[in-house]
């Protein structure tokens, strides 16, 4: 079996290694991302699925291959905190998340030759007070400008989490655990 990655994100990229199965990266179509708190993990899995699928359409034989696709999100009391838009956005993310807990939605759909289904995992994690000193210095490292709540759990940004209720891989933006067991369970073995 063979993974292709629906994603450009160095992380997703890191993260599939884990699985030791061959696998490549094509980088998904353009997908309206278009999400509300309302129905945010209907959102994310159809916009994980869209990704997925828009892949598909640039291969010629799919027969083993499994297409992955994903998209994550941070929400804090019901506010989604997307990747900023510029160090200002960084700073008010970082901030409003300082000393408190939140929560990183992971939306993922798999496409097969001969089905396709996706799933939201989601992860609590709490942060230490940050001061301003701080997140002014992470913010000039241009670190947080591409992820979502302006921070990346696997960089100098776990120095910021106090603690993690769930999937790590997930903060980081591919629940690899999860899509292991759903591919397992629907007969794929890795």
């Amino acid at each position: 079996m063979e993974i292709i990655l629906a994603s450009t994100s160095p992380r997703r990229r890191e993260l599939i290694k884990l699985f030791g199965v061959p696998f490549s990266v094509i980088p998904p179509n353009d997908v309206d991302e278009d999400l509300s708190p309302i129905s945010l993990t209907e959102d994310l899995k159809k916009v994980a699925t869209k990704k997925a699928k828009s892949v598909l359409s640039k291969i010629t034989k799919i027969d083993e291959k499994v297409i992955i696709g994903a998209d994550t999100v941070v929400v804090l009391k019901g506010e989604i905190l997307l990747k900023p838009k510029d160090t200002y956005e960084a700073y008010r993310h970082l901030k409003r998340l300082s000393g408190v807990l939140h929560e990183v939605y992971t939306g993922v759909g798999i496409v097969t030759k001969n089905e396709e289904f996706s799933f939201v995992e989601i992860t609590k994690v709490k942060f230490r007070e940050l001061d301003d000193v701080t997140i002014h210095k992470y913010i000039a490292t241009g670190i947080p400008m591409d992820k979502a709540g302006a921070y990346g759990i696997q960089d100098y940004g776990a120095l910021f989490v106090e603690s993690i209720i769930g999937d790590f891989y997930n903060v980081m933006g591919l629940p690899i655990g999860r899509i292991w067991q759903e591919l397992r369970d629907r007969g794929y073995e890795l």
